[in-house]
């Protein structure tokens, strides 16, 4: 009870922060700054929801104008930064805004540019798997008919497609053993109870013809098609296992994993939905270090998947007894920031 009655103290603390939701503004076409597919307005939404909720005062700026006034020393005070930078073509770019908030000393939400660009790359952050130990699918070569064709540097499927295509626009890809089975996503976040990152329930991308051979592609994406999002069990080695993944990528806030759970039928596929996710089944495909959040989608499922038998059940009826809320996103950034916090 002492731990909870400290927990909402450290939410109380939270009120009257400046928080900045450093957007992209579509309207900037740069070269050199073009975006694939940036966060739009319903994302920004959700955010600036959130800060309310936890009754902060939200500064908007673009990307450019962050920059140009970081530099000239004319920002406000800001207490932290939420980076919505994403989508962009060029990955470098990714590490603009966490590169200036550590040169203005502002703690970056969601990561520092480190863990942004390692995480991104899928090549470096497939080694950083093997180095721990994850499965990851062997690599082809692009004669092997029986592959999947990732671009290296973008996200959202963008390019992902079975075989190797006849016309590449990336030199930067993998070409890897296509799994069997299912797509299935892992969300972490700091659980302040506990002062650690943690597991949310993870989330299968259950198929609708049930076809072992189907995958989240860019269309099935965008469209959200083809497929139920289930709620999956993990056993707690697989718990372990992902939340030191997490901190072998420099995470201390949030982010996901995108993984590939092996089975060789559709039978095996429905006995698998119903118990715990074997560590040896789970395929490491991507973290992403600058998932998208906002309400329906991966992260919120996953929370409203949560009940009374989950370790971020007191978090939350803490944060709904301090806020008078239970806003998905406002108690992500709530976590967020004392994670951040925690490390000072």
């Amino acid at each position: 009870m002492e731990r909870v009655d400290d927990l909402r103290s450290r939410f109380l603390g939270l009120k009257g922060k400046v928080i900045a939701v450093v957007y992209v503004f579509e309207g900037d076409v740069t070269e050199g700054y073009q975006h694939y597919d940036p966060w739009k307005s319903d994302v920004i939404a959700d955010w600036l929801s959130a800060i309310q909720e936890i009754q902060c005062l939200p500064f908007i700026i673009d990307v450019r104008t962050f920059c140009e006034k970081g530099f000239n020393r004319t920002l406000p005070v800001i207490d932290y930064v939420i980076n919505l930078n994403a989508g962009t073509t060029d990955l470098s770019v990714l590490g603009l805004v966490p590169s200036i908030c550590a040169f203005l000393h502002i703690p970056c939400i969601p990561a520092n540019t480190i863990s942004t660009i390692v995480g991104e790359n899928k090549k470096i952050s497939n080694l950083v798997a093997k180095a721990q130990g994850c499965i990851v699918p062997r690599d082809l070569q692009p004669t092997e008919p029986s592959g999947i064709f990732r671009p290296a540097n973008l996200g959202s499927s963008c390019g992902v497609q079975l075989g190797f295509p006849q016309e590449i626009f990336t030199k930067d890809y993998l070409y890897q053993e296509f799994i069997p089975g299912f797509d299935m996503t892992i969300p972490v976040l700091y659980n302040p109870l506990i002062d650690q990152l943690d597991i949310l329930p993870a989330i299968m991308y259950y198929p609708s013809s049930k076809d072992i051979y189907w995958y989240l592609g860019e269309t099935e994406k965008a469209l959200h098609k083809g497929y139920t999002k289930k709620a999956i069990l993990l056993s707690d080695n697989v718990k372990m296992h992902f939340k030191s993944m997490a901190a072998s990528f420099g995470i201390s806030t949030f982010c996901r994993f995108d993984t590939r759970v092996e089975c060789r039928s559709n039978t095996e596929l429905d006995k698998l939905i119903t118990g715990e996710i074997a560590l040896e089944r789970i395929y490491f495909i991507e973290i992403n270090p600058l998932p998208t959040i906002k309400n329906q989608i991966n992260f919120h499922t996953a929370f409203q998947a949560l009940d009374a038998t989950s370790s971020f059940w007191p978090c939350i009826q803490a944060y709904t007894d301090v806020f008078h809320a239970n806003g998905f996103v406002g108690f992500l950034l709530s976590c967020a920031i004392l994670s951040l916090k925690a490390k000072r």
